[in-house]
This record gives structure tokens, sequence and C-alpha cells, in this order.
């Protein structure tokens, strides 16, 4: 008798936009081509973040020709963090996948993400709570890497203790950037701020997003890392690419008063709420 293999999870793609109406298409489809082929039950929910461009007619022609895709509505620009939100009131599937189109991705790496997640840790028996993908493919600076080996020499010589070389370089701000949260809020990801992540669903909703902004990134990571989560980080495809800039907005509020509790009871502003989701 032949084995059948398990029935693997759905997934939910959130991809957040504004302003996007000369990119969105293309990256949408180049979605929806591949989670087609892939043979996972999904869906791709596009928050319209506020925009005020021809976006929104771009988005109401892709919700009326691909399969499996919905738009959720934000009447003002509310940030990436807030977008989640909406998208994370929406879902009904087990894993929740988000990215952005400031970057040119390749959607073709979420294979690896959803393969990984499914792995079962030998020593604590659970699978991972979060995959995320670091941007790969820039050259480091001379100085950098000659600054790096010193680093390192120093640490292995002085207290025996050898230090990996960094991952990738994602250039002077994201690299200081990366430093400060891996010592403040314990993130111990080379690259936070990627908006190619996946996560269990009914594990980010043990806690209220905070962050209406770029931060929530940082934030998710860190509560995952607080609540002993397991996670793990994938090389993404190399590009050349510049790193597009992250907002901190919102940082030490999350810092001064880091919210664990129960999300439907959990208040929140009403200029922060989103008008109904609609789907065209």
């Amino acid at each position: 008798m032949a084995k059948t293999s398990p029935p693997r999870d759905p997934v939910t793609v959130v991809i957040p936009v504004h302003n996007a109406a000369d990119r969105v298409e293309k990256v949408v489809l180049q979605w929806a081509d591949l989670l087609a082929r892939h043979g996972r039950e999904y869906e791709i929910l596009l928050i319209n973040d506020g925009c005020h461009d021809a976006t929104p007619a771009v988005l109401e022609k892709l919700g009326a020709r691909v399969k499996h895709l919905r738009v959720l509505n934000h009447a003002q620009q509310l940030g990436f963090g807030a977008c989640l939100r909406t998208a994370l009131a929406e879902t009904s599937h087990p894993l929740f996948f988000y990215t952005s189109i400031d970057y040119p991705y390749t959607p073709a790496d979420i294979r690896r993400m959803l393969e990984r997640i499914e792995v079962r840790d030998e020593v604590f028996g659970r699978q991972p709570d979060l995959i995320s993908g670091c941007r790969m493919g820039r050259t480091t600076p001379l100085l950098v890497r000659w600054t790096g080996k010193t680093w390192r020499l120093f640490w292995r010589v002085a207290l025996g203790l050898p230090l990996q070389p960094p991952q990738t370089w994602l250039g002077w701000r994201e690299s200081l950037y990366g430093s400060f949260v891996g010592w403040i809020f314990g993130v111990p990801l080379a690259d936070v701020n990627s908006s190619f992540k996946l996560y269990r669903t009914a594990f980010l909703r043990r806690f209220p997003i905070q962050s209406d902004g770029d931060f929530v990134h940082t934030e998710l990571v860190s509560k995952a890392t607080f609540l002993t989560s397991i996670m793990d980080e994938l090389p993404l495809t190399a590009k050349p690419d510049p790193v597009p800039r992250t907002s901190c907005a919102g940082m030490w509020s999350v810092f001064a008063n880091p919210d664990f509790g129960n999300p439907t009871t959990s208040a929140r502003s009403p200029e922060h709420e989103p008008v109904p989701a609609t789907t065209p």
C-alpha cells in the first residue's frame, strides 16, 4: 500500500501595500503563481494601507483575477504593524507569512521555510514558532572584514571563545541596529528587519502586536525570544540590492511597557483601528 503524505498546514501570505501601483501587480502575480503550484492550501491578503495613488484600482483588478486573494483596506496609512494586526484578525490558517514589496524578495524562498517550520526539535520536542529569511548578496566592505577578523582573533586568544563571522552585510545602519537590538531586546537574528517571515498563527495570537510601524519586526522576534520560542534564520536568494530603511518609531514604548496579555482584552486607541475589511 502506498504511503500518503500527512496534510500540510495551510498558509496565509500577507502583503502590506502603500502607494505601489507601479510594482504591486508583478509581485502579487509571482506569489499567486508560486502558491498555486505548491500544492498547499493558501490565501493571499493584500492590505491597502491608505494608498492615495492608483494602487487601489490595481488591487481591485487583482482581486477579480487572482484566486484565494482578498483585499483589506485602511482608510489612512497606519504602518506595517497595523497591517499585520488587520491580517491576523482575518485569517484562520495555522501558518502566517508576511512579506513586502520594498525589496525584490524571491517568492520561491518560502518553500524552505515551510519545510523548516515542520521540523520538530530533537531536544525540546517542539516545532518552531518562527522562521525568518536573511537577505544576502551585498559585498562586505574591506574595513569591516578586517576589523571583524581582528575582533574575533582577540576573543579567541584572550578567552578561548571562537566567534562566528557575521552571516550577512546589510549596511552600516542595519548592522548597528542589529547589534543594538541584540543587546537591548535579546534579538538573535542577523537580519531582524527582513520582511520575509513565517510564523505560527497561534503563537502570534498569544499577545497583542503593539507596534504600528516597522518596529514590529523587532517586537515580534524579541517576544518570541522572551517566550523561549524555537526559531531559525535561513538565507534568502542572494541579491546586491540595497536594503530599504526602516523606522524605529515605537521602540521605547514597547521597551518600557511590553504587553504579553491576552490580545482580545488589550485596549487600542480608536485612531489605530482599521476600517472594516472589504473584498473586491
